[in-house]
């Protein structure tokens, strides 16, 4: 990625390594691969599907952003 700006690059980058992002966990849920990040109280949030089935995509009991107790 190529950025132009007339700013100095100590402004466009201030305060990115102070960035904290969530604690992201692969794990296998019903027979589908996918990435979770904890949402307290044994459940989870999916974050998205990291299923090869097509159909697993179609499921309305697995989308990003459900609950899932496991």
């Amino acid at each position: 990625m190529i950025l132009y700006t007339p700013m100095q690059l100590e402004l466009v980058l201030e305060g990115f390594d102070k960035i904290e992002y969530p604690d992201y966990q692969e794990i296998k849920y019903d027979g589908v691969s996918m990435v979770v990040e904890d949402a307290g109280f044994g459940r989870k949030k999916i974050v998205k599907l990291l299923s090869t089935n097509p159909y697993d995509y179609l499921r309305t009991d697995l989308f990003p952003g459900k609950l899932i107790e496991c």
